[in-house]
C-alpha cells in the first residue's frame, strides 16, 4: 500500500555553537518537504579494458540540503526561521508591525547582525511516517545547518507561503553525521507540543495589507502577485571540502540580498516614469538607476490572542534599485501589466528588515 506524508513533520531549533545540536526544536505544519541527506555518488571516467560499461563507483561527498515550504504561522515558530535567516532580533513590547500601541503584542524586527555575514548554525529534524507501522518510521536530525534562502510569495487573494532552503554539514565525521533513528521518540521533546492553528497565517487579500515604494508618494501600489527572497549565498562546496575528507568543514556565506519581484496591474505611469526618467513625470531617460525604499504589509485574518490586533508580517528595505522588466506588453483580450523588479542595495537606513506582530514576548538564540 502507499503511504501518506501527512504524519511527518518537519522542525528546526537554534543551536548554541557550530557542532553542538539543538536543544529546543519548534515544529511546524508543511506542505512539501526536500530536506535530506545527499550523498553525491559519481561513476569514474570509462575504460579501456573488459566490457563498455561503467566500471567504478564511488563517493565524492556527503552533506544535508533542501527545504520545505510551509503556509507561515506568524503566532511564535516562524520567528527561530526569520532569527536564523537574518541573524539578529530586535524586540518591542505593546507594538504592532506598524508602530502602533497595542497592549499585549510584541513587534520582533529581525535583521543582520552588527556583522552583517553572520548567519547562525541550526539544527533541523523531518520525521517520515511508517504508514501505521512505527517500526518503518526514519527520523533524521540534521545539524550544523545555515538557511541559505527564504523566499516569500505574496498572492493577491490567497495564503501567503515561506520557502526555506537550507545547507548543512550534518556532522564532521560517521559518527556525528546526521543520525538515522527508527521509529524516533520525539513528540516529548518539542518546545511547542501542539502545531500552531491557522489563524495567524497572513493572507493577501485580508484589508490592510498593502506593498508601497514609500519615497515615490503614490500610496499602494496595485500589485497582482510578489515574491520577496532573502538569498545567503554560500561559498562552492567544493572549496569548503579538504583532502581526505567526504564532509564539508563550514558553510561560509560569501553574499547576501534581498530581492522583490512584483507584477502591477497597470494604472497610471508613476512607477514606470520614475524607473526610468527619475520622477513620476519625468521625459527622458536619465543614466542613474533608480533607488528607493520598500516597504509591504499583510495580515492574519484574525486577531492576536487577546489584542485589537491581528498578527502581522512587514517587510522592509531603505534603499532598492528598481528595474522595469520586459517593458510594457499589450495584448489582445489581456489586462495591461508591469513587472518590476528590485535589488536591495547598502546605504543608509537598516538593509532589510522581516517584522512580526504576535504575543511571543522574546526570540533568546541559545549561548
Amino acid at each position: 500500500m502507499a503511504i501518506t506524508a501527512q504524519a511527518g513533520v518537519f522542525a528546526f531549533g537554534p543551536q548554541k555553537a557550530k557542532g553542538t545540536i539543538a536543544t529546543d526544536f519548534f515544529k511546524h505544519r508543511a506542505s512539501d518537504v526536500d530536506l535530506a541527506t545527499v550523498s553525491d555518488d559519481r561513476l569514474g571516467p570509462p575504460e579501456v579494458g573488459g566490457i563498455p560499461t561503467p566500471t567504478i563507483p564511488y563517493r565524492a561527498g556527503v552533506m544535508a540540503t533542501g527545504g520545505a515550504l510551509i503556509n507561515p504561522r506568524l503566532e511564535s515558530t516562524l520567528g527561530w526561521l526569520l532569527y536564523g535567516a537574518l541573524g539578529a532580533v530586535n524586540t518591542s513590547s505593546n507594538k504592532d508591525v506598524l508602530g502602533a500601541t497595542v497592549t499585549g503584542m510584541y513587534a520582533h524586527q529581525f535583521l543582520f547582525a552588527t556583522d552583517a555575514g553572520y548567519v547562525p548554525w541550526m539544527s533541523f529534524r523531518k520525521y517520515t511516517p511508517g504508514g501505521g507501522d512505527d517500526a518503518n518510521s526514519l527520523g533524521e536530525t540534521f545539524r550544523d545547518c545555515k538557511i541559505v534562502a527564504l523566499t516569500l510569495a505574496l498572492p493577491n487573494d490567497g495564503l501567503i507561503n515561506a520557502r526555506v532552503d537550507v545547507l548543512g554539514l550534518g556532522g564532521t565525521d560517521e559518527t556525528t553525521f546526521t543520525q538515522f533513528e527508527s521509529d524516533p521518540d520525539w513528540n516529548t521533546t518539542y518546545e511547542n507540543t501542539e502545531y500552531e492553528d491557522y489563524e495567524s497565517i497572513p493572507i493577501g487579500s485580508v484589508a490592510g495589507g498593502y506593498l508601497q515604494v514609500p519615497g515615490l508618494g503614490s500610496g499602494d501600489l496595485p500589485v497582482v502577485q510578489a515574491t520577496v527572497t532573502l538569498q545567503n549565498a554560500p561559498l562552492d562546496i567544493r572549496q569548503e571540502k579538504v583532502f581526505g575528507s567526504p564532509f564539508l568543514e563550514d558553510v561560509t556565506i560569501i553574499g547576501r540580498q534581498m530581492t522583490v519581484d512584483m507584477v502591477l496591474k497597470w494604472r497610471n505611469p508613476e512607477l514606470y516614469r520614475a524607473i526610468l526618467t527619475g520622477t513620476t513625470t519625468g521625459t527622458k531617460w536619465v543614466p542613474t538607476p533608480f533607488v528607493d525604499d520598500l516597504d509591504i504589509v499583510a495580515q492574519s485574518s484574525v486577531l492576536c490572542g487577546t489584542t485589537t490586533k491581528p498578527y502581522g508580517i512587514r517587510i522592509k528595505a531603505a534603499n532598492v534599485m528598481y528595474q522595469v522588466q520586459g517593458g510594457i506588453r499589450l495584448a489582445g483580450g489581456q489586462a495591461v501589466m508591469l513587472r518590476v523588479t528590485g535589488t536591495a542595495i547598502a546605504g543608509t537606513g537598516t538593509y532589510a528588515e522581516i517584522w512580526i506582530g504576535n504575543n511571543t514576548t522574546a526570540y533568546t538564540w541559545p549561548t
